[in-house]
């Protein structure tokens, strides 16, 4: 399509999808061929971001000449190819279609640009002092008098600068004197991709995890205004969805990223709704690299053909420590609503399994953005690294034209091609023309909805497991398990960062071992929303048990209670868990439970993110599954007691409920840090309890034929009673434990624990454990 021939001369308000009836404002597949594009040149916002680089979500300092010139040579690139290329600076002053007088357009642009100024008084000054007129300049009225007065190029640069004016009053001249001119730039609009995603269903708002960010939504929500193009909705807090997270592949499938900038959340709203417009949607979850240098899907991957898929070597692999992992959900036909299919399939074998073939980037390809070229379809990608260029030629893979271009100043911006553009058409032979009236009255409606998403639909079912160890488990990587800490080196962001990083790399460890031995692992993650900084010791708040019975504790912390979250609740337990044993209203003293399911749970018991319940109950009975050690065999739980945390009542009630003898300890341990029951084996430490206590504990123990490791109290502070037994591939038995753990028992030990297991596995979590990190028995929670 060439723009000399396409482009409208004027309109009273521009409407790309009544002058383009041929187009469809929609994206089926990344390697169809762009026809619209939105670009935004780097200007007076970028120059403004290159005065503090860091401050502005830079790489590195830049010259915004060379910038400028760079990005120009990419636009015109993209013209000689035939896409139709508009930039936000044309949009929004009117001079894309050669009419800037259009009074529609105007009464837009002023409006925007009146929320974009904000006047103020200087610190110093007294309002009372202020006489009528000096109040008069300080007005609404007078700020809108000053926006008539401008042209659409003046507007355009207030709403890309959103300027404050400080005054106080003026012993001479005019009544007013600034004191000062301070900015809030959109130094990340050159980065078109992020604020919108489109859609096989049309054009999708984002929400922005940056707050220096999130304003750029907004004006890209005017630009489609005054394109005429309809928004098929937008995210809401608390969801987070940057457009470098998602690819279009086909009617039948996209992909989206969830990690360090989009979240599960957006995904889910988005599926509730039907805004992917895709038989599936595989979800790629970055739970254990989560790092600036790979903020988005589109910076370790990219669809270079049909069915050839870039993509960095060092995140493929089960091996690998900062794998991405794929989630896949399906929709039903007859209801619409998706369902999980699938889950946690490392990221290059789900590709390989749907057909894809894959070409590797090192990872100074990486760095020097190869994966962050741009599909122009029609055969051809747009690539910044001669290198990257030069691996996918020599893969034979695709015959696709590989063109360069020189982005090497652009890109120190945090982006490149990918991330500078917004294809919001392509030529499909798939897909068809949007009924732009329905598009319409999608996001009407979608303006009502409550901002919660909750899950659905049910789950993939889940096979059933023996008792005392399950080769299926949950597990939350703890992403945001390291905070900052007052009076420590936890203060400094660069220092939190690696070291959210390194108890990562510890995570990623243990979830390999624990897959390659054969454990089928669910994995979800934690944001800071959820405000749940514990969410890694996710077997505290609920347990499993016969006849598909889903146990939920009352719980103490508020932040413990906001861990019981509608997606684990949805996606981990159902439809398998039939019954729901609810014990929660013993938070409120209301000793009693009730036998409900996890959908009624679930919509019982809304995600409590926005409340602002931070204080432990104390007027209730608690009891978390920490405080209760399991022997399922012969029915006996070994349960601690303590009015504060582990309530007798609760436990008694417990009891009765599921039909388990107690053996009952007076401490406010919790039982599983002094108390470990396997299937043949225990081990138990005899100083955490009373010595009347202790005996009646190793007495039950042997009573019940178990092979005892007695340890000591250096032995219990080192983690050793916080280990796991689960059951591995062909129904081994495995004992799992951290090195330090297993460096703890002595050979005695190690060769009692031996006799009674397959199998131990232990592996390095020296980072997670020196931030709070202790014991597996937590990290791992059990379906049985």
């Amino acid at each position: 399509m060439k723009k000399s021939n396409q482009l409208p001369k004027s309109s009273s308000l521009m409407s790309l999808s009544s002058i383009y009836h041929e187009l469809n404002f929609n994206q089926v597949h990344e390697n169809d061929t762009a026809q619209v594009v939105i670009l935004n040149e780097p200007s007076l916002p970028q120059w403004m971001g290159s005065i503090h680089p860091n401050g502005s979500l830079y790489e590195e300092p830049l010259d915004i000449s060379k910038a400028q010139q760079e990005h120009m040579k990419f636009r015109e690139l993209l013209e000689k190819e035939g896409c139709t290329v508009y930039t936000v600076r044309e949009i929004l002053t009117g001079s894309f279609d050669q009419k800037t007088e259009d009074i529609q357009h105007r009464v837009k642009l002023e409006d925007f640009a009146f929320k974009s100024i904000i006047y103020k008084l200087d610190d110093q000054q007294d309002e009372n002092e202020l006489g009528e007129v000096d109040k008069e300049l300080v007005s609404d009225q007078y700020k809108k008098k000053c926006i008539e007065s401008m042209s659409n190029e003046q507007l355009v640069e207030v709403i890309l600068t959103r300027p404050t004016i400080k005054l106080r009053k003026s012993e001479r001249d005019t009544e007013l004197l600034a004191t000062e001119y301070s900015f809030k730039p959109l130094v990340n609009l050159v980065f078109q991709r992020d604020q919108q995603i489109t859609t096989a269903r049309g054009i999708v708002m984002a929400n922005l995890s940056s707050p220096i960010r999130s304003p750029e939504v907004q004006v890209m929500k005017l630009c489609f205004q005054i394109l005429g193009l309809p928004i098929v909705g937008e995210i809401p807090e608390p969801g987070k969805l940057e457009g470098g997270d998602f690819y279009p592949c086909g009617e039948d499938l996209c992909f989206i990223g969830v990690g360090l900038r989009s979240n599960f959340y957006a995904v889910q709203y988005m599926m509730d709704r039907d805004w992917f417009g895709t038989e599936r949607v595989a979800v790629v979850k970055d739970y254990f690299d989560v790092n600036q240098q790979r903020m988005h899907l589109d910076t370790v991957c990219n669809l270079i053909d049909e069915k050839v898929m870039l993509i960095l070597e060092d995140i493929c692999g089960e091996e690998s420590p900062m794998k991405r992992l794929v989630d896949e959900y399906v929709r039903d036909p007859l209801t619409g609503k998706y369902s999980l299919n699938r889950h946690d399939i490392e990221y290059s074998k789900y590709l390989i399994q749907e057909g894809f073939d894959l070409v590797y980037a090192s990872d100074q390809n990486q760095k020097d953005y190869g994966c962050n070229g741009l599909n122009i379809g029609n055969g051809k990608f747009i690539v910044v690294d001669k290198a990257t260029a030069k691996t996918i030629a020599r893969s034979t893979k695709t015959n696709n034209q590989l063109l360069f271009v020189d982005f090497r100043t652009v890109t120190k911006m945090y982006g490149s091609v990918h991330c500078c553009s917004q294809v919001i058409s392509r030529k499909s032979t798939e897909s068809k023309i949007i009924d732009f009236t329905q598009a319409s009255t999608i996001s009407n409606s979608s303006s009502s909805d409550s901002d919660s998403s909750l899950p659905t639909s049910p789950s993939s079912t889940l096979r059933k497991q023996p008792s005392n160890g399950s080769d299926k488990i949950v597990m939350v990587a703890p992403t945001y398990f390291v905070r900052p800490r007052i009076g420590s080196e936890l203060m400094n962001a660069h220092i939190i960062r690696q070291t959210r990083q390194a108890v990562l790399d510890d995570f990623s460890k243990l979830h390999n071992v624990l897959t390659k031995a054969g454990i089928d692992i669910h994995l979800f993650c934690h944001e800071p929303f959820h405000r749940t900084d514990q969410a890694v010791f996710v077997s505290e708040w609920f347990s499993t048990h016969d006849n598909n019975t889903l146990v939920i504790y009352p719980l103490a912390s508020a932040a413990k209670r906001r861990e019981r979250r509608s997606d684990i609740l949805n996606y981990a337990f159902l439809p398998k868990y039939t019954k729901c044993l609810d014990f929660t209203p013993c938070e409120n003293g209301d000793l009693r439970v009730i036998e409900t399911t996890v959908q009624e749970f679930i919509n019982n018991h809304p995600d409590q993110h926005n409340s602002n319940d931070t204080a432990p109950a104390t007027n209730g009975e608690f009891l978390n599954f920490s405080g209760i050690v399991l022997d399922r065999k012969n029915k006996i739980a070994y349960c601690s007691i303590d009015d504060k945390v582990y309530s007798s009542k609760v436990v008694d009630l417990w009891a009765t409920t599921l039909g388990y003898k107690v053996i009952k300890m007076k401490t406010s341990s919790p039982a599983n840090s002094f108390l470990f029951v396997g299937e043949k084996c225990a081990i138990f430490c005899p100083e955490a309890l009373s010595l009347t206590e202790s005996e009646t504990v190793l007495n039950q123990l042997y009573e019940t034929k178990k092979k005892v490791v007695v340890i000591t109290q250096g032995q219990m502070e080192s983690s050793c009673a916080k280990v796991v037994e689960l059951k591995g591939a062909n129904s081994k038995v495995c004992l799992v434990m951290s090195d330090k753990c297993f460096n703890q028992f002595t050979k005695e030990q190690i060769d009692t624990l031996t006799q009674t297991e397959d199998t131990i596995i232990h592996c390095d979590l020296t980072n997670l454990e020196s931030v709070g990190g202790h014991g597996l028995i937590g990290m791992i929670g059990q379906l049985l």
